[in-house]
C-alpha cells in the first residue's frame, strides 16, 4: 500500500508541476522501484533501488533525446533492448525491470520537445523510484527487520560454534539459532511454497557452513592449521554477523584463503569447501545479488557486485545461449514495432512495441502457450482501459489513481498466472498514459489492432529464430526432475507431518511426473541427436529418475497412516531442511531448475546425523533414513553428470552448484 500511495503521490506532484509526458515518466519509474523495494530479502533494498531510479531516469532521457529523429530513436531502441534482453541473465527481476524502463523509452513522443522538457521528465522519474527508496527505509515491514536480526544471531552463533571447535573436537554446534533462522524465513508452508527461492537460500547457507565446520572441527586438535582455518573463519563470521564494511570483510576472506592452502588431503578440501561458502555469505550480506545468483560464483576472494553481473552476461554471449536469442529476438521485434508505428503515423503506434515487451520472455518449453496468454491479457487490459478511458473520460489525477489500482491488482494477482498480471499491467499502462485525456473510440480501436500486431510479431520471432532442440531438451530434462523431486518430496513430508488428503496430494504429483516424462521423450525425439555422449547422459538419467521412482515406490508402501508422535524434534528438523535441500533451486531464465548437490548431501549428512535420536518404535522413519541416502546418491550422482560440449554457462537440470 505505501508503494502504491507513492506512485499516486509522485505521478499528481508531476501532474500539478509539468507536462502529463512527466507524470507518465515518474509514475513508471515509481512503479518499477515499487516492484524492486518490496522484493522478499532481508538485505537492504536502497542501492537497487537507486540503480532502478538511474535506469528509468536514463530510458526517459534518452527516449525524449532521440525520439525526434526517427533513424536515430530506432537505434536507440535496437540497442537498449538488446541490453534489456541480456539483462535476464542477472535474474528474471533484473529482466523485467529492463523491460520496464524499454517501455517508457518507446512511448516517448515524437513531437520535438526542449531539453529543459527532458530534462524535467527525467529528473522526475529519478525522484519518482527515489521516493519509494525513502519510503521502504523509513517504512520497512516488520518481518524484513526479524529476518535481519535471525541472520545476525546464526552467523554470530556460527561463530562461537568455529571458536570452540577449534580446540574442542567433541564440542557441539548450537542448532536453535538455525532453527529460529528458517522460522523466520518460512514463516507458513503458503509462504515457503510460494517464495522458495530467495527464502531457502538465505537459511540454507547458514546450514551449509555449520555442517562444513563440524567436519573440519574433527581435524581442529590433530592439525594446527585446521584449527587456524576455524579460528579465521569465527573471525570472518563475526564480521558477517555485524555487517562489517568490506574493508573489513575482505582482509578476513583472505586469511580464510590463506589458512585453507597451508592443508593437504581431504582436509584441504573440506577447508577449501568452507572458504567458498563464507565468500557467499560475504556477498548476500554485502552484494546485490540474491542466493540463487551467488551459488555459480564460488571463488577465493572477494566478489564484487558489478564485476559478477557483467561475468554473468558475458556467460551467456554465446549463440546456444536462450539469453542470446531472446535478446536478439526482442531487439527485431521491439525495433520493428516502433518503425512499422512511426510509418503508419497511428496515435498509439507505440502499443505495437509495448505489447512486444509486454510479451516476450527467455523461455523454451511452454514458448507459445504463454506466449498466446499474454497477449491475450494484454488485450482484454487494453481493450477494458481503453473503452473506459473513451466513454468517462476521467481527468488526470483520476487516471492516475485508476492506473495505481491496477498496479495493485497486479501486484496481488503476481501468484495467479500471467494472462491475469499482463491484462492488470496492460490497463495500469493504459490509464498512466492517458492523463493528458484526449481519447476516443478511434484510439480503441488503434490499439487493439496494434496489440494483435505486436503479439503476432512476438510470435514470428520466435518461429524464425527458435532456442535450439538441445536447450528444450534441458528444459524439459529440469521440469521431469522437478516433478519426480516434488512427488519423493511430498512422500518423504508425509513421514513427519500430516498432509492435508496425502492420498490425492501423493497421485496428483505422480501425474504431475508422468506428464512431464511424456514431454521429455517428445523434447529427445524432437533433438533427434546422434552425439554418443548426450545419448549416454540420457540413458544415464532415465536410469537415475527411475532409481528415485522406485525409492519413492518403497517409502510410500511403509509410509504410516499418521506421523509417529514420538518422533524426535530434531530429526524432524533435518528431515524439513532435507526437503527444502531437495527441492533444489528455481529455474532461471539461463538455465533449468536444478539442484545444489552440496546443499543436499549437507542436508542427508544433517539427517543421517540425527537418526540415532530416533526410538525403537520409529521403523518407518529408519526406511525412510536408508532411502534417503540411495535418493541423495542418485540425484548427486546425475549433478555430476555433464554431457560433451557443455558449458558452466548452460548447465543442465542437476548442476554442482
Amino acid at each position: 500500500m505505501r508503494s502504491l500511495l507513492g506512485v499516486l503521490g509522485v505521478a499528481a506532484v508531476a501532474l500539478y508541476l509539468d507536462s502529463p509526458g512527466a507524470a507518465i515518466a515518474a509514475g513508471g519509474a515509481a512503479a518499477m522501484a515499487g516492484a524492486t523495494a518490496l522484493q522478499d530479502s532481508p538485505r537492504s533494498r536502497l542501492p537497487l533501488v537507486v540503480a532502478v531510479s538511474a535506469e528509468m531516469a536514463l530510458a526517459v532521457a534518452a527516449g525524449g533525446l532521440s525520439s525526434t529523429w526517427t533513424p536515430v530513436f530506432l537505434a536507440v531502441v535496437a540497442v537498449w533492448c538488446f541490453a534489456a534482453g541480456m539483462q535476464w541473465a542477472l535474474s528474471a527481476n533484473a529482466g523485467m525491470v529492463a523491460s520496464g524502463a524499454a517501455i517508457l523509452l518507446v512511448t516517448a513522443s515524437p513531437a520535438a520537445v526542449s531539453l529543459t522538457t527532458v530534462s524535467t521528465a527525467s529528473g522526475l522519474a529519478l525522484v519518482g523510484g527515489l521516493a519509494q527508496g525513502v519510503l521502504i527505509s523509513l517504512w520497512p515491514q516488520r518481518r524484513w527487520r526479524d529476518q535481519r536480526e535471525a541472520l545476525a544471531l546464526a552467523y554470530r552463533s556460527l561463530g562461537a560454534d568455529a571458536k570452540r571447535l577449534a580446540s574442542d573436537p567433541g564440542a557441539q554446534v548450537d542448532r536453535q539459532p538455525l532453527i529460529r533462522l528458517r522460522e523466520a524465513f518460512t514463516l507458513s508452508e503458503s509462504q515457503a511454497r510460494l517464495r522458495p527461492p530467495a527464502y531457502r537460500g538465505w537459511y540454507g547457507l547458514p546450514e551449509r557452513i555449520m555442517v562444513t565446520l563440524t567436519a573440519l572441527g574433527r581435524e581442529g586438535p590433530r592439525d594446527g592449521a585446521a584449527a587456524d582455518v576455524l579460528q579465521a573463519g569465527a573471525d570472518l563470521l563475526d564480521l558477517i554477523a555485524r555487517r562489517a564494511h568490506r574493508r573489513q570483510v575482505g582482509p578476513a576472506l583472505a586469511r580464510v584463503d590463506a589458512a585453507a592452502e597451508q592443508l593437504n588431503g581431504a582436509t584441504r578440501i573440506v577447508a577449501q569447501r568452507l572458504s567458498h561458502q563464507l565468500a557467499e555469505a560475504v556477498e548476500l550480506h554485502l552484494g546485490l545479488f540474491e542466493p540463487e545468483q551467488i551459488a555459480p560464483l564460488r571463488r577465493p576472494g572477494l566478489p564484487h557486485s558489478w564485476a559478477v553481473a557483467a561475468g554473468l552476461i558475458r556467460a551467456q554471449l554465446s549463440w546456444r545461449s536462450p539469453i542470446l536469442r531472446h535478446a536478439v529476438r526482442l531487439t527485431i521485434a521491439a525495433t520493428a514495432g516502433v518503425a512499422m508505428g512511426r510509418a503508419a503515423g497511428a496515435e498509439s503506434g507505440y502499443w505495437i512495441a509495448v505489447t512486444v515487451l509486454m510479451v516476450l520472455r527467455p523461455e523454451t518449453a511452454h514458448t507459445y502457450t504463454r506466449c498466446i496468454g499474454r497477449i491475450t491479457g494484454t488485450a482484454i487490459g487494453v481493450v477494458a482501459a481503453s473503452t473506459f478511458t473513451a466513454l468517462l473520460h476521467p481527468g488526470g489525477p483520476a487516471s492516475a489513481a485508476l492506473a495505481v489500482t491496477f498496479l495493485g491488482i497486479a501486484y496481488l494477482a503476481a501468484d495467479f498466472g500471467y494472462l491475469v498480471v499482463n491484462a492488470a499491467l496492460a490497463a495500469a499502462i493504459i490509464f498512466l498514459l492517458d492523463v493528458s485525456g484526449g481519447v476516443d473510440t478511434s484510439t480503441v480501436e488503434q490499439r487493439w489492432f496494434a496489440t494483435i500486431i505486436g503479439g503476432a510479431l512476438a510470435v514470428i520471432v520466435h518461429v524464425g529464430l527458435p532456442d535450439s532442440a538441445l536447450v528444450r531438451l534441458h528444459q524439459r530434462a529440469g521440469e521431469l526432475l522437478k516433478t519426480e523431486i516434488d512427488y519423493a518430496a511430498t512422500v518423504i513430508k508425509a513421514f513427519v507431518h500430516d498432509l492435508d488428503h496425502p492420498a490425492e496430494m501423493l497421485s496428483a504429483a505422480w501425474q504431475r511426473a508422468a506428464s512431464a516424462r511424456t514431454a521429455f521423450e517428445a523434447a529427445e525425439g524432437a533433438t533427434r541427436t546422434d552425439d554418443p555422449e548426450i545419448r549416454r547422459w540420457l540413458r544415464t538419467y532415465r536410469a537415475s529418475l527411475n532409481a528415485v521412482t522406485t525409492s519413492c515406490a518403497t517409502l510410500e508402501s511403509t509410509l504410516p497412516s499418521h506421523p509417529s508422535p514420538t518422533l524426535n524434534r530434531e530429526f524432524t528438523s533435518a528431515i524439513d531442511g532435507y526437503v527444502k535441500a531437495l527441492m533444489g533451486n528455481p529455474a532461471t531464465p539461463a538455465a533449468p531448475w536444478r539442484v545444489d548437490a552440496e546443499q543436499l548431501a549437507a542436508a542427508a549428512v544433517a539427517v543421517r546425523d540425527t537418526a540415532p535420536l530416533l526410538s525403537s518404535d520409529d521403523g518407518p522413519a529408519r526406511v525412510l533414513v536408508g532411502e534417503l541416502a540411495t535418493i541423495t546418491r542418485v540425484v548427486v550422482d546425475i549433478a555430476h553428470v555433464r554431457p560433451v560440449g557443455q558449458s558452466a554457462a548452460h548447465p543442465w537440470p542437476t548442476s554442482a552448484e
